[in-house]
């Protein structure tokens, strides 16, 4: 099983637990601290399989999606 924790480090508590986990993994086998960019992130192969049916499901169809602006509407009411 692989958690994902997305941590900012600006405030001083997020830069003590960054370096809690740093110094966690240094004598873990089973815990990997991944640094990435905000710019920068990986999908899973799961996950670029569902974006590759979706954007083909969109090329076949296109009248069967909905606005932007109205997925918006619906979700933030």
């Amino acid at each position: 099983m692989t958690y994902t924790f997305q941590i900012s480090d600006t405030t001083p508590e997020s830069k003590r637990i960054i370096n809690m986990l740093l110094d966690l993994s240094k004598n873990s086998n089973t815990l990997q601290v991944v640094e990435n960019k905000d710019d920068e992130f990986e999908l899973t192969t799961e996950q670029e399989s569902e974006l590759d049916r979706r954007y083909a499901e969109f090329q076949n169809n296109p009248r069967n999606g909905k606005a932007w602006n109205d997925v918006r509407k619906t979700v933030l009411q």
